[in-house]
């Protein structure tokens, strides 16, 4: 029988970008990979054995992906490339689906795909262009878009 390892997973945005796991009590450190371009969201799928991160990238750029590495650091690829999402940032795994789901900060909008990359979706926009992507209270923060839109007006005041 295989014991069960309990790992935290931590996205360091210095030092190159990386990606790295601890124990719960903040011992043994193993990093898993180096060189994400500012990674900021994480989901751990333990099922089929990978995890998947968001890299920020430069915000004015347009240029964040979402990357996927096994467990033991192997077989890392980018499964969104660069220009598909500009500044993804939250990212949930939705297991029942095998779907992804993130914010994109300057593109204003949340998104999602399937789990090796396909199928990208844009599930809700509250701007687009340069003039919105200055206005701040169109982005997106962790829970819900900075003002109130159409399609979630039935939620009550911000």
């Amino acid at each position: 029988m295989t014991q069960r390892q309990e790992r935290l997973f931590v996205l360091e945005a210095s030092s190159g970008g990386r990606l790295f796991s601890v124990n719960p009590d903040g011992f043994d450190k193993k990093v898993i990979v180096t060189g994400c371009r500012i990674p900021d969201g994480v989901a751990v799928d333990v099922v089929a054995g990978h995890i998947y991160w968001t890299n920020m990238g430069l915000p004015p750029e347009n240029d964040g992906s979402i990357e996927r590495v096994g467990l033991d650091g192997g077989d890392r690829t980018t499964i969104v490339p660069s220009g598909v999402t500009h500044t993804p940032k939250q990212l949930y795994l939705e297991p029942a689906g095998r779907k992804l789901y993130w914010g994109d900060r300057e593109g204003m909008r949340v998104m999602r795909c399937d789990l090796d990359g396909t199928n990208v979706e844009t599930l809700v926009q509250t701007g687009q262009g340069e003039d919105d992507r200055r206005d701040e209270t169109r982005w997106w923060s962790r829970r819900r878009p900075c003002r109130r839109t159409p399609l979630l007006d039935a939620e009550g005041p911000e």
